[in-house]
């Protein structure tokens, strides 16, 4: 019975998605009837047996017990355990089989009603009761009878052997009926399911029907006795609760409740045999949040923690009950769709998966967003065993999240091209020693003289069998491992040797460099960047190290000490994508910096949205009386080219001016610069902004029509 109500509390019986599921249900409750008919029928006796006062005494056990069911699940519904079927034996060793029969189906049936259960949940629960009572009485009327429990024969050899099976007639017909249930309404083979489940049933429910004739003894001998064995018993029950939620917690995750890789990996396995004997479709879908990161660096920790138990309910509450959520570590969940058509058909509850995590949630009054990468691997058409089923939903759900595509569906000709994360990651080491990264630099651009003032060196990796392999597809895995080191030495040593090729060649600019959370708390990075500088005789001013914000909460003592070391060597600093994290102003206060640059989300369609024209303006306002420099980033359109100048933006990069380029492709913007005059509509040599002016004012003035003149 404990068992029975973990799992279909999760998947409730009104489901009625299989045939055979459903068929099943109709003949358990009609079978639990059938039996409370066939025990009256068979009825020859006094119903009592002269055993009133114990069939009243155990009856109100019963009800008690299942009023009060202990969870030994304490992070999601269900995994209620109950000492019913102790007190639903002890009738049947005190009074007819229709007693025991009648009320404990009775009971089932209405406190399972009054808890808003299902009707047909309920009438399953105390039909499977009844059928499960019903042979152990068999068992035990035949063997022996209720009187012999009055006089000396209570305590004989025939006595006991009788008990005993009938509590294994019992439970094994309850065992029966509760794994195919399961194994019915999840589409999984029966065998396992029961090899599964009897190991949890027998530490509950054996150890529950072990105990149900030393409460009929004891209340025949004296009903005062009873609260006394009822207080050691519970010490007995709280154990075996304690340790059934030890191994449950072995299996799932402590923070989500889902299952754990191993649990999934397990039950994934016997869902693909299956599937493979029934020629059936599975899917598996691997999902890795977007955003997720950002979130633990800026908030910490527990905010971080509060999010993935949103993302786990909002995944359960997605779900059929057919299917299987898991969490198989950090950030990342899989799920195994069972019972699906097509392709298709996977790529559409993807989505819905999607849909169901991406609205923005509250925790502890702070609004939060996370998105996810999605990717859908089918059985068998994507793998016919578990791990290549994995391997090739990891490979479709980094493509999703290189390419932001939300949800991919797993090609096989990507197989060559597009291997998996943890590939890359080991191939990284080897293109580090083999010399396979290079460079390319996109200009920054003085937005009042044209004049290429800096580069941003921006990481490629010539893969001898990928080609140019670009850094969305291995730097977000490089930060988390230790090659970051190695990776950034090399980019800051390729940098520093170009920036002497072009100061020899007269052109004199910074080029910056991305340093990573790692480099800022590891204390012989300046020593490094100092070491790369001298070895070319680089004016240590010509480098400039872009940091984010996000990197200086990781540990913000180690960070400004490194930061302190690096202002020391010479080198320029500047908070890269600033605007999007949550200690803006103290890194202003505190940290020596030079410049700002300014996220792309802003500054994309800034003329048209007003709130990020506020920001921008604002953050410009605010460097500049700081004595910062600002630099906008992602600037893709002349209309937002002429709102930075507005604003006094002091320079730009983006698109719209150049892509990042070999050295050899930008030769010539370097020495001549940027005519933004000629990139200007006409409206742009008369304007005048005024700094005071409302938003929504400036957002008409600096409007531009389509045949490019300005806006009435």
């Amino acid at each position: 019975m404990s068992i029975v109500r973990s799992h279909l509390h999760a998947a409730p019986l009104g489901e009625r998605r299989v045939t055979l599921f459903s068929a099943y249900v109709a003949f358990v409750i009609a079978g639990g009837l059938s039996a409370i008919a066939i025990s009256w029928a068979q009825l020859s006796g006094p119903v009592f047996a002269g055993h009133e006062a114990a069939v009243a005494a155990f009856a109100l056990c019963l009800i008690v017990a299942e009023l009060c069911p202990m969870n030994w699940l304490s992070l999601q519904d269900g995994g209620e355990v109950t000492a019913s079927w102790t007190f639903a034996l002890c009738l049947l060793f005190v009074a007819e089989p229709p007693v025991a029969l009648m009320v404990m189906s009775s009971v089932c049936l209405l406190v399972e009603l009054v808890r808003r259960k299902p009707l047909v949940r309920a009438a399953f629960n105390a039909g499977q009761m009844s059928l499960s009572l019903l042979p152990g009485a068999w068992v035990f009327h035949a063997l022996t009878d209720l009187d012999k429990i009055d006089g000396n024969g209570w305590d004989s050899v025939l006595w006991l052997a009788a008990t005993l099976l009938t509590a294994v007639v019992t439970f094994a017909c309850n065992s029966l009926y509760t794994c195919v249930v399961l194994a019915l309404h999840q589409r999984l083979p029966i065998l396992p399911v029961i090899r599964k489940s009897v190991g949890v049933n027998l530490m509950m429910d054996g150890l529950l029907l072990a105990l149900a004739p030393v409460f009929a003894v004891i209340a025949l001998r004296s009903l005062l006795l009873v609260p006394l064995l009822l207080a050691t018993v519970w010490i007995i029950y709280r154990s075996a609760v304690l340790a059934l939620r030890n191994r449950h917690e072995a299996t799932h995750d402590l923070l989500t409740g889902l299952p754990n890789r191993r649990e999934f990996d397990e039950q994934a396995g016997i869902s693909v045999d299956a599937a493979r004997r029934r020629g059936e479709t599975l899917v598996l879908i691997q999902i890795d949040l977007d955003g997720f990161k950002a979130i633990n660096d800026r908030l910490g920790h527990h905010y971080g923690d509060l999010v993935l138990r949103v993302v786990a309910d909002r995944l359960l509450a997605a779900k059929r009950p057919t299917d299987l959520v898991a969490r198989l570590g950090g950030d990342e969940f899989a799920i195994l769709l069972r019972d699906v058509g097509d392709a298709a058909t996977a790529e559409v509850a993807a989505c819905r998966f999607r849909d169901a995590i991406t609205p923005s949630m509250t925790i502890e009054g702070l609004p939060l967003s996370v998105g996810g990468s999605f990717g859908v691997a089918v059985f068998p058409e994507h793998g016919e065993d578990l791990p290549s089923l994995l391997h090739n939903a990891d490979m479709a759900m980094y493509r999703a999240k290189s390419q932001g595509l939300g949800v991919s569906l797993f090609a096989s000709e990507s197989t060559e091209s597009r291997p998996a994360r943890a590939t890359l990651l080991a191939e990284l080491s080897r293109a580090l020693d083999e010399h396979e990264l290079f460079l390319h630099y996109q200009p920054r651009v003085d937005l009042f003289t044209g004049r290429v003032v800096g580069v941003e060196a921006l990481v490629r990796w010539n893969h001898p069998r990928l080609g140019v392999v670009q850094p969305a597809a291995f730097m977000a895995q490089a930060e988390q491992s230790d090659l970051i080191g190695a990776l950034t030495e090399r980019v800051v040593r390729l940098a520093v040797a170009q920036a002497a090729s072009w100061r020899r060649q007269g052109i004199e600019l910074t080029v910056s460099v991305n340093a990573s959370a790692r480099n800022l708390i590891d204390f012989r990075f300046p020593a490094m960047v100092a070491a790369a500088l001298a070895e070319h005789c680089v004016d240590p001013a010509a480098l400039e190290l872009e940091i984010t914000e996000n990197s200086m909460l990781v540990d913000p003592v180690r960070t400004t000490t490194v930061l302190a070391w690096l202002r020391s060597v010479g080198v320029t600093i500047s908070v890269d994508d600033f605007g999007t994290g949550y200690s803006s102003l103290a890194s202003l206060r505190d940290l020596t910096i030079d410049h700002v640059k300014i996220d792309r989300s802003f500054v994309s369609g800034m003329p048209e949205r007003p709130g990020d024209l506020m920001i921008v303006r604002s953050i410009i306002d605010l460097a500049h009386n700081l004595g910062l420099g600002t630099v906008a980033e992602g600037a893709e359109r002349i209309e937002e080219l002429e709102v930075l100048r507005a604003m006094g933006c002091d320079a730009v990069q983006g698109y719209l001016l150049a892509p990042p380029s070999t050295p050899e492709e930008l030769d010539r913007r370097l020495r001549v610069g940027f005519d933004l005059d000629a990139l200007r509509p006409v409206v742009g040599a008369d304007f005048d902004y005024a700094p005071d002016a409302p938003l929504s004012q400036l957002d008409v003035e600096l409007a531009v029509t389509p045949e490019g003149g300005a806006a009435a």
